[in-house]
């Protein structure tokens, strides 16, 4: 490629499109201040320049844009250029301003609040970033000045209830905006606490008691009778196996639509039936497991089986041929279908998670542990250890075949009473002991049991 124009304003920013390699672009009159732009489309302001402390290259990463605009780039490079004409390192006062504003901080939510986005990921995708500015600008509005050692959890809770009430969606329902800034919240106040700045969470358990979100762009069926329906009439579908086989594996396991598209051949064991993945909203997120195991039901390896002679050449179990960017079948492929089958609005290939945590909780009795853990979120005991992704192993291999099966006999309109977790026998009522003990601990387990009595 030739030689790139300069940056010259906002609106010559949007001429610089995502390549496959990353590049830079000068920006006029301002020299070593530039435009990286990403593969992913991120483009970010960076400032390289020569140290006059120790003659060698630095760089300082000045924010993501359009979050820090052209305007606001060139700004920064007039405060570092005026530094350097005074022979200081720009980097290393930067540094020295962020200590002395920690140490004389008056400790604020703000001040984490910030100080935590700018340990974010800045390659993570522009809009999401612009997402997570919002929710922190949100809070921040409430709590932002408030000491963080002192926000208590009936604040947070009066906080993130007036979000809810403030952000219904057309049906007067609430949406997830709530959920998502008491997410983000307990990510700060985690951030602050590993830094000796707080020594509770107060977030971490308001989330449960927040009205259940409605998703205006998540729709999910939740009740047998209606699930049944879809279940028959994804089999009435015709076309590209890639896609049915892939709606009909989202019905089993219930993971992430993108997961799903990135399974690949290398992960899966069909003998042993696992698979073994690393989920995408797993890295970077305090709540979400990092690494995860699903055990496969004997219907879902029977798929992986089919797959395998459409794919089994290719390292994707959904390669697709057509597919330009990542060789697999594109994340609007499942919904387009289900849209097809006429359940716009009513479900989505998202809505397979829910419809499972909703039926496997309330149909199927099964503890919420082992339901999380197949979610892939993370699941702590009582004494705040996180579960490794191989344990309840059997659990939930006994948990993931039952619903495989109930979702059988649920299509063929049989009776679906047996495959309550709470009607097998002795053995299994241990292993739910076990799970909901080390889910609520001994003490309140032994008074549940006493009450009833």
């Amino acid at each position: 490629m030739g030689t790139r124009k300069p940056i010259s304003s906002d609106r010559s920013i949007s001429s610089h499109k995502a390549e496959d390699k990353e590049y830079l672009v000068s920006v006029k009159h301002h020299p070593m201040l530039y435009l990286m732009v990403r593969p992913n489309g991120t483009k970010s302001w960076l400032y390289r320049y020569k140290s006059p402390t120790l003659s060698k290259n630095k760089r300082i990463s000045l924010g993501v844009y359009p979050s820090v605009s052209f305007a606001r780039a060139c700004e920064m490079w007039r405060d570092y250029e005026e530094l350097l004409s005074r022979n200081i390192d720009p980097k290393d006062y930067r540094e020295e301003e962020k200590k002395t504003l920690l140490s004389n901080t008056n400790n604020s939510f703000n001040h984490f609040a910030w100080q935590y986005f700018d340990s974010l990921d800045q390659t993570q995708k522009s809009n999401t970033l612009v997402r997570k500015r919002g929710r922190l600008e949100l809070i921040c509005s409430y709590i932002g000045d408030e000491p963080i050692s002192e926000i208590s959890s009936p604040r947070m809770l009066e906080v993130l209830l007036d979000i809810q009430a403030n952000s219904l969606n057309k049906a007067g329902k609430p949406t997830d905006k709530a959920e998502r800034c008491a997410g983000i919240a307990s990510d700060v106040f985690v951030y602050a606490g590993a830094r000796g700045f707080c020594t509770s969470n107060p977030a971490a358990l308001i989330k449960s008691q927040l009205a259940k979100s409605s998703y205006g762009h998540r729709p999910a069926i939740t009740k047998p009778k209606e699930f049944a329906k879809l279940l028959r009439d994804i089999e009435t579908l015709d076309g590209d196996l890639n896609t049915i086989n892939s709606l009909r594996l989202l019905t089993l396991l219930f993971v992430r639509n993108g997961d799903l598209r990135r399974m690949r051949w290398s992960d899966i064991d069909l003998d042993a039936g696992r698979w073994t993945l690393k989920p995408l909203k797993g890295q970077g997120k305090v709540n979400m497991v990092k690494d995860m195991v699903v055990p496969l039901p004997r219907q879902a390896v029977a798929i992986l089986r089919e797959q395998q002679k459409i794919n089994g050449h290719t390292p994707y179990v959904f390669f697709s041929q057509t597919a330009k960017k990542h060789q697999i079948i594109s994340d609007a492929t499942a919904n387009k279908r289900l849209k097809d089958l006429g359940y716009k609005d009513v479900h989505c290939a998202h809505g397979f998670r829910a419809t499972a945590k909703t039926i496997l909780q309330e149909q199927l009795k099964y503890p919420l542990v082992l339901v999380e853990m197949a979610l892939g979120h993370t699941t702590k005991d009582p004494n705040g250890t996180a579960y490794g992704r191989f344990e309840y192993i059997d659990d939930r291999s006994e948990m993931m075949q039952n619903w495989a099966d109930y979702l059988d006999a649920l299509r063929e309109g049989r009776d679906t009473a047996k495959f309550r977790a709470d009607v097998k026998d002795d053995t299994d009522s241990t292993a739910q002991l076990k799970a909901l003990i080390a889910e609520l601990g001994e003490d309140q387990v032994l008074a549940l049991l006493k009450n009833k009595a």
